[in-house]
């Protein structure tokens, strides 16, 4: 009976794993088409930076296309709590230029610096140009 009831532990412990994960994806991917990107594919990573010491977040790898046509990956963590947190910079197949002046965001006028590749007042990609 002890052997019973903890095969059954187990299985809602996984059931319940699986299911946040799909919970997880949904939230990842409606947070990207707010923003007018299109998802390419949304991967569990459990040992992605900053990892260590977090408590109830999940993070996943995340590879999209923002409204400009610009192919982003990252990474983000999430939680039922906690929403969609982007935890490192995204990184293109694209060489940043060496002298770049600083630009406005296209979506709020906001000034960027020439190195973010995402607006922090709105989270639009910051886009090209001056």
């Amino acid at each position: 009976m002890d052997v019973s009831l903890l095969a059954l532990a187990i299985m809602t412990v996984l059931a319940i794993r699986v299911v946040l994960h799909f919970v997880d994806k949904s939230r990842i991917q409606r947070e990207l088409e707010s923003r007018g990107a299109q998802v390419n594919s949304i991967r569990w990573n459990p040992f992605a930076r900053g990892w260590f010491g977090e408590r109830g977040e999940r993070h996943y790898d995340v590879v999209f296309t923002d409204s400009g046509g610009m192919t982003i990956s990252t990474t983000c963590k999430t939680s039922l709590l906690t929403g969609v947190y982007w935890s490192e910079g995204p990184s293109t197949a694209e060489e940043k230029p060496r002298f770049a002046s600083s630009r406005r965001c296209l979506g709020c006028g906001y000034i960027l610096n020439a190195e973010w590749q995402f607006c922090p007042n709105c989270g639009k990609a910051s886009g090209r140009g001056s």
